[in-house]
């Protein structure tokens, strides 16, 4: 229903069936963004364990060169060019695990936290007001039905009253959660481009941050080094 925005709080009080059918609109729409975003969050979180496991295994690398020295190899024999070319790499791989390292942080901050706090904070919140205006809601009907069931005979009179209390008391509380739960849905609609674009970006700067971070660190030093290791290999 394009052109709608929010839904309208002040209606909550008549509940008629047209804020009905609104509300209807606006629970399949916070259906689909919960779909959507538990898709987004799983792909994001493969990255993250991706980039984690990148990461240890790096650091892996590097820690197992520069115990090339304490190997013992049968045939190998002492080659102090090899051990030296080893213990380079090493460095060099052991700068690029810092910079994973940093990565997998910034990562963790910038882009795991905030949809993780959409998912498990707004979407959450949403699931429970639901359920708690749909009991709500319940206890209204049922005090009605309990109300309509009574016969008009005077000795009544004292049920009757037990009655329309009870319809007020259930009446107010549905119209106490109603409200509640239509601001929950119309916050919703103003968080929701926020909370896809805001991991989005956190994945972004952190992919830039990790890239200049290491032309930093891959100084014309380590080139001439790699270069020159490049062409001894390719002979």
């Amino acid at each position: 229903m394009p052109g709608i925005e929010k839904l309208p709080i002040e209606e909550t009080l008549e509940d008629s069936p047209q804020t009905r059918s609104l509300l209807g609109v606006f629970e399949e729409d916070t259906a689909a963004i919960s779909n959507y975003c538990t898709q987004l969050y799983q792909a994001m979180h493969r990255i993250y364990d991706a980039q984690n496991e990148l990461s240890a295994a790096t650091h892996l690398t590097s820690r197992l060169l520069k115990e090339y020295d304490k190997q013992r190899f049968p045939l190998g024999g002492d080659d102090e060019v090899m051990s030296s070319t080893l213990q380079q790499f090493a460095k060099v791989i052991d700068e690029l695990s810092s910079c994973h390292a940093v990565l997998s942080t910034q990562l963790a901050d910038a882009m795991m936290f905030p949809i993780t706090q959409f998912k498990e904070r707004d979407l959450k919140e949403i699931l429970t007001l639901k359920e708690v205006f749909q009991i709500s809601s319940d206890d209204h009907d049922m005090a009605i039905n309990r109300y309509s069931r009574l016969s008009k005979r005077r000795d009544n009179d004292k049920a009757r009253a037990e009655a329309v209390e009870d319809v007020y008391t259930a009446r107010k509380k549905q119209h106490q959660t109603m409200m509640h739960y239509f601001c929950s849905l119309n916050t919703l609609q103003y968080k929701k481009k926020t909370a896809l674009l805001e991991p989005l970006l956190g994945y972004m700067q952190a992919q830039i941050s990790f890239f200049k971070l290491g032309s930093e660190n891959l100084t014309q030093q380590w080139e001439d080094f790699l270069g020159t290791i490049g062409a001894s290999v390719q002979k």
